[in-house]
Formats: structure tokens, C-alpha cells, sequence
């Protein structure tokens, strides 16, 4: 009676079986890569080192960080990484000295974010070191090129200037095919929508014109004249 809910319903269908082939991936940036830019100005106060720091009484087993490597910021040392993704986390080898030392601040695109330093000492069931420690984490990102930076602070006042060692980051990224996937889902919705409101208008009017068994005898007779 209603042909056109037919065409609707296997577009739908359609666009739920490309739905579920969505996929990512997750790309490891170690702190050595070159994409990450470190800032300091090489003072006391603003510095990057890249040895592994000797801390006592419970010394660093580089075997447990990434790579083997790791960057250590002092006081107003910075570091900024552009990537292309959806989400992102910063992982420290993290040391229980956060009364020593003030921490980083972290920022998305030029707004502060939340940290989840304190987080990290809880999973690591307080442990005096705490390796592949997931101090920053944003997962709800719009898929684009997005700006991280890394910032620590050394105060006016004489207080604690920042201590921290950045060991890689880890982003997520849309696979290619899953991009692809979603333009087409949008742009088959938007067909079966269209579609559905022209052929539900050409239903109205001529319903309104004339009822539908003589639509179908005007049809059919202007076959039967063709054919003749």
C-alpha cells in the first residue's frame, strides 16, 4: 500500500551495518620523538634535562620506563605536542614528592584541563615510584588537529617550583576507513530523509487531486495508449 517505506527501511538497515565498522587506533609518541617541542630557557629556574634523574632513597630502574628514556621538566620548562585525534593521555614517571614539588598544568587547545595526578598515586597502591603513570587523560575531543601543552611554574614567593618527568603520549586516532564510513552514513541518511518527504508530498498532492483508484486507471490507460 505504501511502496516507499520499503527503500527507507533497507537505507536504514544500511546505514547500521556501516555503523559498526567504526574503528581506531592508538598511537605512542615516546618523549624522545621530535614532534614534541621542549621550551625552557635553560636556567635553574626553566630547564629540560634528559637523563634519567637519581632519586633516593629509591632509585629510577630505567628498564621500567618507555623506551628507556625519559625528559625531566624543572620549574617553568614547557612542551607542546600537536596531534590529529580524538583523544589523548600523557603518562609520568611519578614520584611521591608532590610536597616537594608543585605540579604541571595541562591544556587542551589553549584551555586548562583537569589533571588526574592524584588518581595515578591511587592505582599505584603507594608505591614511592609509579611507572606508566596516567597523569592527564581527554577522550572526548572533536576529530581534528588539536594543540597539547605541558606547562610547569616556578612562584614569585619562593614556594615550590615544578619537578616532573614526562615519559610518552599516547593519542587516539579515527582510522581512515571509519571517516569514509561516516560521511557516507551521513550522507545516506540524509538521501533517505529527503527522499522519504518528496515521495510522502507527491503522495498528499496527488491524493489530493484525485483519489488512488483513478490515479491507477489514468496510469494504466496511459500505458495501454503507448502501447498502441
Amino acid at each position: 500500500m505504501h511502496p516507499y517505506r520499503i527503500p527507507s527501511a533497507l537505507i536504514w538497515f544500511s546505514v547500521l551495518y556501516l555503523a559498526s565498522g567504526t574503528s581506531s587506533k592508538e598511537i605512542v609518541v615516546d618523549d624522545a620523538d621530535t614532534q614534541i617541542v621542549y621550551i625552557a630557557d635553560g636556567t635553574l629556574s626553566s630547564q629540560w634535562t634528559t637523563t634519567i634523574p637519581s632519586i633516593k632513597p629509591e632509585p629510577i630502574d630505567a628498564t621500567k620506563v618507555h623506551a628507556g628514556s625519559a625528559h625531566t621538566g624543572h620549574g617553568a620548562a614547557k612542551a607542546s605536542f600537536e596531534f590529529t585525534g580524538v583523544g589523548i593521555d600523557v603518562y609520568f614517571v611519578l614520584l611521591n614528592l608532590t610536597n616537594l614539588f608543585s605540579l604541571p598544568t595541562f591544556s587542551i587547545d589553549g584551555a586548562m584541563q583537569p589533571d588526574r595526578v592524584k588518581q595515578a598515586f591511587l592505582d599505584g597502591n603507594g608505591e614511592e615510584i609509579v611507572y606508566n603513570a596516567p597523569v592527564f587523560s581527554k577522550s572526548d575531543l572533536s576529530n581534528g588537529t588539536h594543540l597539547l601543552e605541558i606547562a610547569g611554574s616556578v612562584n614569585a614567593d619562593g614556594g615550590n617550583a615544578s619537578f616532573f618527568i614526562l615519559d610518552y603520549i599516547k593519542y587516539t586516532q579515527l582510522e581512515a576507513s571509519s571517516q569514509n564510513n561516516r560521511a557516507l552514513i551521513i550522507g545516506i541518511s540524509a538521501g533517505a530523509c529527503f527522499g522519504s518527504i518528496a515521495i510522502a508530498m507527491f503522495t498528499a498532492v496527488t491524493s489530493l487531486i484525485a483519489p488512488p483508484w483513478t490515479l491507477i486507471l489514468i496510469i494504466g490507460d496511459g500505458l495501454q495508449n503507448q502501447l498502441l
